[in-house]
């Protein structure tokens, strides 16, 4: 009999990796809206953009060092 655990760990993994690219897409949007304010001298307009940006890459981090962690293992340097 196979193993019908729909969160398997390489079902964790893919999810995982699809949530990570959904959210590099997102910061990368928000990123571009910032370069392109900047552009156009809009310092204020960038850092409007800006909002929440940081919030996001760092979430983004966590997930990654999760993925890492989790097709690595645990002794990896990447929690600094």
């Amino acid at each position: 009999m196979t193993n019908q655990n729909p969160f398997s760990e390489e079902n964790l993994i893919a999810m995982i990796r699809r949530d990570c690219h959904r959210q590099a897409k997102t910061a990368g949007a928000k990123l571009s809206e910032v370069l392109e304010c900047l552009t156009d001298e809009n310092h204020l307009g960038a850092l409007g953009a800006f909002v929440g940006l940081d919030e996001e890459i760092v979430c983004l981090k966590v997930f990654l060092t999760r993925i890492a962690k989790l097709t690595v293992g645990e002794k990896t340097n990447l929690d600094s």
